[in-house]
């Protein structure tokens, strides 16, 4: 608790006046590091820690204006970024249905791990209709690549912006399978994956471990 509460009292200091957090405390807000604060906070929040909602609001304040501005995610990584964010809202209570269904309509721009933050931010929004959730997830199910060891999803493109990585990807999926399809005879498998390309009992890079561990 202790470290929590120090953690979230850096956080609070180092937001911007747009609301927003950046790679530094000195730069520009960033729309991916202030959507993964936001998710931070979140999380903190639902183990029973009491956060800001002022700080909260505005961060999902700096996001949605991000949303406003890219209207027309041209690229990969802008579309996976807004997926993300869809899914940080949606997460905070404060989801955008049209967004999120216009991204949708648009899903083959998306990396997989952009599908699966999609899936997710879908069935919070969508509860009582699965239609769109079981496309994506259809989509999902049919690019992985089963192996000796489990099964993992690899990416055609790298998206360095997420500081995305394969293994990043595969532990992302494997989160949307556990919350919307836990009986998928492909969950386990990636979980075996997950645990035979750790290294002395972490995974590459700390966004693969944070991932993996969620």
């Amino acid at each position: 608790p202790e470290l929590v509460s120090e953690g979230l009292q850096r956080l609070y200091n180092q937001q911007h006046y747009d609301g927003g957090w950046g790679w530094w405390v000195l730069g520009d807000s960033n729309p991916t590091i202030s959507a993964y604060v936001l998710l931070g906070m979140v999380e903190a929040q639902r183990a029973g820690f009491t956060v800001d909602e002022g700080v909260m609001e505005r961060a999902a304040g700096y996001l949605r204006g991000n949303l406003r501005r890219q209207r027309d995610a041209r690229e990969h990584w802008l579309a996976n970024r807004r997926a993300f964010i869809l899914y940080v809202l949606a997460e905070y209570g404060h989801g955008d249905l049209g967004r999120t269904v216009a991204l949708f309509e648009r899903r083959d721009m998306l990396d997989t791990y952009g599908k699966a933050y999609l899936a997710l931010a879908l069935a919070l929004l969508e509860p009582d209709d699965r239609s769109r959730v079981d496309t994506l997830l259809s989509d999902i199910t049919s690019a992985a690549i089963p192996s000796a060891t489990g099964a993992h999803w690899e990416e055609a493109r790298p998206d360095y912006y997420a500081m995305n990585t394969d293994t990043r990807s595969t532990a992302i999926v494997l989160a949307a399978l556990a919350r919307l399809d836990p009986g998928n005879p492909l969950a386990p498998n990636a979980v075996r994956w997950l645990m035979a390309v750790r290294r002395e009992g972490r995974w590459e890079t700390t966004q693969e471990t944070a991932w993996g561990i969620i």
